[in-house]
């Protein structure tokens, strides 16, 4: 399990605020609307709607970052409430929300197909749900497939089955079962950029994941091999001879209950 509490996910956070944006652009929430954020972690997608005069509740596992989020909408003068609470077991009433968000939180639930059934549990008749997943494809997905090789190699363990949520029709049936049905699947890419490769290693030191693996390479003597790896896939797709940048693909589905 990732303590999501620890170390600065801030930096990720800001990195994924495209996303948000385009996740609430497609949402289009409107003054009054009740609209959930699951997973909100820092608040991105929670303020922006929040800014929009719609109803909001930012849900997150994590009480660190709801304080950070809290900060952020006091600092922004904007009303929005966050809630402590498990995507399989949500702090809201049945049918509260007429539209559901979730920016890369969905994705980390342990059991997607109860996830699902809680959307559709939360959602008034008629909400829409919008949510983002990383399709498993470009340089940074790539350059966690390297770290992963590295730590699968010393663990003796294959790399834990992760659910296709950027996969329309697998996604479909799952919502089918839970209630819910999948109107549209949209494609973009995330521009990640930073001063360098190097940079933007160092600086992913302190994501929670990184934390959560990090003690296991260093113990195997192998955190500098691991980083190696995962500096000769991000040269080789550098983007920006003078600097760092990359993109990374996402969808968005959009679903109906």
């Amino acid at each position: 399990m990732v303590d999501w509490n620890a170390g600065r996910y801030e930096r990720t956070a800001a990195e994924l605020e495209p996303v948000a944006r385009a996740v609430v652009d497609a949402a289009q929430p409107q003054p009054g609307e009740r609209v959930l954020d699951l997973g909100c972690g820092t608040g991105n997608a929670t303020l922006l709607v929040a800014a929009r005069g719609a109803r909001v509740i930012g849900v997150d596992a994590a009480p660190r970052l709801l304080e950070v989020a809290r900060e952020r909408a006091r600092s922004l003068d904007v009303e929005a409430e966050f809630r402590e609470g498990d995507l399989l077991q949500l702090p809201v009433a049945d049918g509260s929300a007429d539209a559901v968000l979730s920016v890369f939180g969905l994705i980390f639930a342990p059991d997607p197909p109860r996830a699902l059934a809680e959307v559709a549990r939360v959602a008034a008749p008629g909400a829409s749900v919008f949510l983002s997943a990383w399709i498993p494809a470009g340089p940074i997905n790539d350059m966690l497939a390297a770290m992963g090789r590295v730590l699968a190699r010393v663990t003796e363990a294959p790399p834990p089955p992760r659910f296709a949520w950027s996969d329309a029709v697998v996604v479909e049936a799952v919502a089918r079962d839970a209630g819910l049905s999948l109107q549209a699947t949209t494609r973009a890419d995330l521009a990640i950029s930073d001063a360098s490769p190097e940079a933007y290693v160092t600086g992913g030191q302190e994501h929670p994941m990184a934390l959560g693996v990090r003690p296991v390479l260093e113990q195997a003597g192998v955190d500098a091999e691991a980083r190696g790896a995962m500096l000769a896939v991000l040269h080789e797709a550098n983007e920006d001879p003078g600097g760092f940048l990359v993109h990374s693909p996402y969808v968005v589905h959009e679903l109906r209950a």
